[in-house]
């Protein structure tokens, strides 16, 4: 397995979480799963609402709205915002301003040895990584979704949980997998692309798709 290290140090020194929703807050406890080691570097959340975890158990603040911190050296950042679109362009902006984002395999996910990873890919609790599966930049891949062979998700695009890539098939950046839709073997979907939950993408769709339905029926994105 392929996963890009923290630059410039052998760790981090701070570890933030962008996104203080419920996806951050279970990102926290999957890094503390990961990184028991890294317990005390784990200091809080990057959120543009402050109150977000008002309410909820969760000891760590929130320390400053994303657009508006400047990452030091040293600092690591968590992409926890599950929404497409907005997890770009905040972690650009972020990476605008020297942010750099871990890459987090749970130790219970399946990553097979030849898959790819790239840089700030969250992969959540029993997800599966199979064989050369390659991942661009920022892929979350939620719990039980899983990767076949030589499959290709990339950039910023969202597994959500029990999702299904089959066997060859791609994805394009910023392409969304709503809970338990698939795409079968050897299917390419285009870049922004939506299949939303239950649905299975039986043909190729291009870009800014929208699939939905069994078998999927594929219309534009207005």
């Amino acid at each position: 397995m392929s996963v890009p290290a923290f630059p410039g140090s052998a760790e981090p020194s701070r570890i933030l979480i962008v996104g203080g929703g419920g996806f951050g807050r279970e990102v926290l406890a999957w890094a503390r799963d990961t990184w028991p080691q890294w317990q005390d570097r784990l200091t809080g959340f990057l959120s543009a609402d402050a109150e977000i975890l008002q309410g909820h158990a969760c000891e760590l603040p929130v320390l400053a709205d994303p657009a508006a911190f400047t990452p030091e050296p040293g600092d690591a950042l968590l992409l926890a915002i599950g929404v497409p679109g907005t997890r770009r362009e905040v972690a650009e902006d972020l990476a605008s301003r020297g942010g750099h984002f871990l890459t987090l395999v749970h130790p219970t996910a399946t990553v097979v040895p030849t898959a790819t990873l790239g840089r700030g890919s969250i992969i959540c609790p029993h997800a599966v990584i199979s064989d050369a599966a390659v991942l661009g930049a920022c892929v979350l891949v939620n719990y039980h979704a899983s990767l076949a062979h030589d499959c290709h998700a990339g950039d910023f695009a969202v597994l959500s949980p029990y999702a299904t890539l089959g066997g060859s098939s791609e994805i394009g950046p910023d392409t969304f997998l709503g809970l338990h839709a698939s795409v079968a073997p050897r299917i390419t979907v285009g870049a922004g692309s939506k299949i939303t939950a239950n649905s299975c993408c039986l043909h190729a769709a291009p870009a800014a798709s929208l699939i939905h339905g069994v078998p999927g029926r594929i219309s534009q994105l207005m």
